[in-house]
């Protein structure tokens, strides 16, 4: 389907002048030379060729002529013509329901476009993962149809009934053609409010946001509300008040488990093959499962389907190459990799950070993190990171499709560093020398199999199999020595190893009704896997080694209907259904969500859900309370979590302002974990070892979020009030209080700008935390300041070089070059009474300049 318009010039007279020409290029020629607003299906008219060498009075006998002897009728609504095939008129009365069928599409490329948001006649629906939809409506009519996607101009038009039709949208960061556009508005914001705990961000613009091109789609996740940003998390993501490893991010149908990257600044999905973004921050439909927490959904790019394009980026930490094959006419291959090119934190070869976080000699900086006690700021020797991405798409008939996805990852590190400490005693000042050596490796690959299927006009069916594995194995050693000699005082070794597998295979189908009701269903199996090896040698006290093996296999169904009850009111209902093979238990997850439109610009939401997860992570809390995460699976020795969620918020938009507010409580059950006894339990012949606690946890907040845009500028800004609490116990014995749990963090504050003057784009944008609950209680002395601060900002130009789409920028992270803490990296030792304890930890993204240069052509 085609929707074309110009400017509406002040024309007395059509000159047509052709010869053999396909109708849908004369039609072209008539748009670009005289400004007519057509609506039509391009491969229909495109079947018939005309000869014309004529002057006509009026667009609309121009029309007529053209079409005169054909089958076609004209009609006309308000300024757009709409071109019938006459085999639609000519049904019988007695036609009770029309369909408008289609695929979504950008233009240039023929990259479908996931999700995309479609209202017909004031009936709102969505677009599946390949940019297809279906509407049924009760009575022949022209439809008024607007389709929309993050980052491309608004497609406006008015057509009548038809199928298979294509909808071109074109990128709105893009240089436009030379064909003019009337009133045709962008869809540049992020899309929140739309339902209850549900966000889409516009990808487009993550690359003009202060990093480096690496990481720039979680350095734009990081700024949404509701996902924690301070003390920058960079294993997994903590959304709404769930802890790490209770949300679930995917790439294209697969499980991204995490790489525990040693460097914020490198994410582990490749900016280049990102598509789109969808984020559920809880309260989330029946068609999901297998997270209590939140859910990230990305799609990656199928590839160009009309030439071969090449993409290159180069910055001070990697460099990155994309190619997108279009093979055979309607498929296309996609191939990417990306590496460091230089040993990121060893001052022997050239980079940004060697220079001040060096660490190959012995510190003697008595110093601490803005704190008294001893501690010592640690940096890797040797870091490394790469990964490597492949799909291949083929287009088949009736818009079905078939796609082969592959991703493999993995970054390594190791460090040595050494400190000297001091203290005063009776018999006088005693020094004493902290060795620490550290390595870990991290791995992650994963494969999916998609294939869509549509059945008849209404009904379509996905299926999806994937398979994930990750592994990270770890050493560390700290070896304390008096100062004046060679002798080891005391020595603890740590060693650990886990992995996790999951496969599934799964079935969605979507039956399309009536006036926008919708019904969905499908099946599908998981079997997650999972192992580790935990050893513990304390010098002065024991050895601990745990070996287990994890495993779960679950099947589930569900259904969900869309019920959309008049103008103003949508209900979603649903259920899901999980059988677990190896609890032996039937785990039902009712759902419920409604969006309620108040007025013309207020909108209510609320959801209402039960969830379960076989498959999280589990913390092992150690004889110095530090927290080590590990995957292991719900069976007979782990419990399945369960937990029960509450959204409602409101969401005004007008004029381009966007606000909203939302409120979330979720109640999680069966939370287990590991800890360390220092004393044996009162239970004869028990010895000091690792205890399971269990218990249970609830968080709740209010999330809030301010945008305006103007023009192609944007400011946004949100607010994070919230409260993480938990309560744990040893099995048998009375629960206590609840107390925060070590996410917990009360406010966060976000800020952002994105300003375009030609060619320039200008970001900036301001992260504060009042402070995690883990920092504050590494640091419970009270002189530390656990804050978190950073301001970053960031300036792109895009080059004017013929037949490429060049661009060259200049970030600057941490200005100010706040001291920060990295989540992820903050241990205690306890060494001695005498020395009390030492903290190891690594400061997050310092004052970072960054450089890069990015071509497509």
């Amino acid at each position: 389907m085609q929707a074309l318009s110009g400017f509406a010039q002040p024309v007395t007279s059509v000159k047509l002048d052709v010869k053999d020409k396909p109708l849908n290029m004369v039609l072209h020629q008539l748009r670009d030379n005289y400004g007519f607003q057509l609506s039509y299906t391009e491969n229909q008219l495109a079947r018939y060729k005309v000869t014309v060498n004529q002057t006509f009075q009026s667009h609309e006998e121009t029309l007529e002529y053209l079409l005169k002897d054909l089958p076609f009728k004209l009609k006309k609504s308000g300024d757009v013509f709409i071109i019938i095939p006459l085999k639609i008129e000519e049904d019988p009365p007695g036609q009770q329901e029309v369909y408008i069928s289609g695929q979504i599409l950008e233009s240039g490329t023929w990259e479908p476009l996931s999700y995309s948001n479609i209202i017909i006649n004031k009936k709102q629906l969505v677009a599946d993962v390949t940019g297809s939809f279906n509407f049924i409506a009760s009575a022949d009519s022209s439809f008024h149809v607007q389709i929309s996607h993050l980052g491309y101009f608004v497609y406006d038009t008015v057509l009548y009934a038809g199928i298979n039709q294509k909808f071109m949208l074109k990128p709105s960061v893009l240089p436009l053609p030379e064909i003019k556009v009337e009133n045709n508005l962008i869809d540049h914001s992020t899309q929140i409010g739309a339902a209850a705990g549900n966000m889409k961000i516009n990808h487009n613009i993550a690359r003009f946001l202060p990093g480096q091109g690496d990481n720039s789609i979680f350095n734009l996740l990081r700024l949404m509300p509701g996902i924690q940003a301070s003390n920058e998390q960079n294993a997994d993501l903590q959304i709404s008040g769930s802890p790490e490893g209770q949300s679930l991010i995917t790439f294209d149908g697969f499980t991204l488990f995490g790489l525990k990257n040693y460097n914020n600044n490198i994410s582990i999905v490749n900016p280049f093959l990102v598509k789109n973004i969808e984020i559920y921050q809880g309260g989330f439909q029946a068609q999901y499962g297998s997270r209590v927490g939140g859910l990230v959904q990305i799609t990656g790019k199928n590839g160009n389907l009309q030439k071969p394009t090449f993409s290159f980026n180069v910055n001070t930490t990697t460099l990155n190459g994309m190619a997108e094959i279009p093979l055979f006419k309607k498929s296309s291959f996609v191939v990417a990799y990306r590496q460091t090119y230089y040993n990121l934190y060893n001052s022997d070869n050239f980079n940004i950070y060697a220079p001040t976080h060096s660490k190959s000699k012995v510190e003697d900086d008595k110093s601490s993190f803005k704190s008294g006690e001893n501690s010592i700021n640690v940096y890797p020797d040797n870091y490394r990171y790469r990964d490597f991405n492949t799909k291949y798409t083929i287009n088949l008939s009736d818009n079905d499709q078939l796609a082969f996805s592959f991703y493999l990852g993995g970054d390594k590190y190791r460090l040595n560093t050494s400190k000297d400490l001091n203290s005063q005693s009776q018999t006088g000042d005693n020094s004493y020398q902290v060795d620490l050596s550290d390595r870990e490796r991290n791995s992650q690959n994963g494969f999916s199999t998609f294939y869509s299927k549509n059945w008849s006009k209404a009904l379509n069916s996905q299926f999806t199999f994937s398979t994930s594995d990750y592994s990270r194995e770890a050493f560390q050693s700290i070896v304390g020595r008096p100062g004046d000699s060679t002798n080891v005082d005391s020595q603890d070794d740590m060693e650990y190893s886990n992995s996790a597998g999951e496969y599934s295979l799964r079935n969605e189908n979507r039956l399309t009704q009536k006036n926008g009701k919708e019904l969905k269903f499908g099946v599908g199996f998981y079997a997650n896997r999972a192992s580790l090896v935990n050893i513990n040698n304390y010098g002065d006290t024991l050895t601990f080694n745990n070996k287990q093996r994890y495993h779960n296999t679950h099947y589930f169904a569900f259904v969900q209907e869309h019920l959309p009850v008049g103008e103003k009111l949508k209900v979603d209902i649903g259920m899901r259904f999980n059988l677990s093979n190896t609890t032996h238990k039937l785990y039902n997850e009712p759902r419920v969500s409604l969006q309620y439109k108040l007025t013309d610009n207020l909108k209510f939401n609320a959801a209402w859900g039960r969830y379960h997860q076989f498959m999280y992570k589990l913390a092992h809390v150690d004889r110095d309370n530090n927290y080590t995460y590990f995957w292991v699976t719900g069976d007979e020795s782990t419990p399945v979590l369960n937990s029960t969620q509450y959204f409602a918020g409101l969401n005004y938009y007008k004029n381009n302002l966007t606000i909203n507010a939302e409120g979330y409580f979720k109640r999680t059950k069966n939370l287990s974990r590991l800890i360390y006894e220092q004393e044996p339990l009162p239970t004869p012949g028990v010895n000091p070892t690792y205890i399971t606690y269990l218990g249970g946890a609830k968080a709740y907040g209010i999330n809030t979020y301010v945008r305006k845009d103007f023009g192609k500028q944007a400011l946004w800004a949100s607010y994070t009030w919230s409260k993480a609490l938990e309560r744990l116990a040893p099995a048998g014995m009375p629960l206590p209080e609840w107390e925060p749990a070590m996410h917990d963090q009360r406010h966060e504050v976000k800020l952002a700008a994105l300003l375009n003057y030609r060619r320039f784009y200008f970001s900036t944008d301001f992260v504060y935390g009042s402070g995690l609950e883990l920092i504050k209680d590494a640091f419970s002395d009270g002189n530390a300041k656990t804050d978190y601060q950073r301001l970053d900002v960031a300036l792109t130009y895009k080059l004017n070089w013929s037949k490429t789409q060049s661009e060259l920028g200049v970030s600057v992270l941490n200005v100010f070059d706040r001291e920060n803490l990295s989540y992820n990296f903050l241990r205690s030792i306890n060494l001695s009474p005498e020395y009390n304890s030492v903290k190891v930890y690594t400061n997050a993204v310092p004052f970072t300049p960054t450089i890069f240069f990015k071509i497509v052509f």
